[in-house]
């Protein structure tokens, strides 16, 4: 064998030994594996206004080369609700290396309710109304006021050119995914064939009840007003005249409540009353009971 074949040779050996040197010494001055998360509890309760402190108790994380880094663990991020009230937490630790790990908790809260709705009028329109959500709110124990994520769907063909009652379905959603519907009866009218009849007012138009609760639609009526004479609540619950003081007799108001507190749903309780001629007034309570 040449001398310069040898050279060659022996060259190649030696940059091979210095390469893999040098990846032995990079290697073995850094871990290749990332921490390990330890949590005491796969599921924990919380409350909504719970921290990232709170979602993170029961867990640490541990590292070959670091040790104890704990103090790195973050909470990544929270998922849409799995079912109503449970959700993943994405917790991930860091260490010296850059190397991220990864694991998920469940959280269960204790204190969650669906979004609401509220109402300030009846849903009853000019058919040149702007707006058919208009006094229609909701509220959500996560997000605050989500009025502005409202969305109105019909279940008729809706004309604004044609006085009648359409039933229609309200919905919102919150951040977490769990949305609330509405399904209401809503009315368009012409004011230019309004007619002067009874009136009634309620002192709420959207009632929420929890399962099992109380309900007395009485309790809802405000006032009637018939032939030109208005009645108004007293402190009694009784309805008196504002000239006279007399009493409304309650038969001169028909309710119609297919109320069942036992069962969630969305129900509607109308309210009628007729003046001398035979011409009918009516008002809408929605009443949503919450399972």
């Amino acid at each position: 064998m040449s001398k310069a074949k040898t050279a060659s040779i022996l060259l190649f050996a030696v940059s091979l030994a210095l390469f893999l040197f040098c990846i032995f010494v990079r290697e073995g001055g850094q871990d290749q594996s990332g921490p390990e998360i330890q949590m005491d509890q796969q599921e924990i309760q919380v409350s909504i206004a719970a921290d990232d402190a709170t979602l993170l108790q029961g867990v640490t994380a541990t590292d070959r080369k670091d040790g104890d880094v704990t103090d790195s663990l973050v909470v990544e991020s929270i998922s849409n609700f799995i079912e109503k009230g449970r959700r993943k937490v994405s917790i991930v630790a860091f260490d010296s290396d850059n190397h991220v790990t990864r694991a998920e908790r469940d959280i269960v809260y204790t204190d969650y309710t669906s979004p609401t709705f509220t109402l300030d009028a009846p849903l009853r329109f000019s058919m040149d109304a702007e707006s058919l959500t208009e006094g229609l709110h909701a509220q959500d124990c996560l997000d605050g006021d989500i009025t502005s994520k409202i969305q109105m769907s019909f279940q008729d063909d809706i004309s604004y050119y044609s006085a009648g009652q359409y039933q229609v379905t309200f919905s919102v959603a919150n951040s977490a995914g769990d949305v609330k519907n509405l399904p209401v009866t809503l009315e368009l009218y012409d004011p230019a064939q309004e007619t002067e009849g009874p009136s009634l007012t309620l002192n709420q138009y959207l009632v929420n009840l929890s399962v099992g609760e109380g309900f007395d639609p009485w309790g809802y009526l405000d006032s009637v007003t018939i032939n030109n004479y208005q009645y108004v609540r007293g402190e009694d619950g009784a309805l008196y005249g504002t000239l006279t003081g007399e009493v409304l007799d309650s038969s001169a108001v028909q309710i119609e409540n297919p109320v069942d507190t036992n069962t969630p749903g969305v129900y509607e309780v109308v309210y009628s009353a007729y003046d001398e001629d035979g011409t009918q007034g009516t008002i809408r309570l929605i009443v949503s009971v919450n399972g």
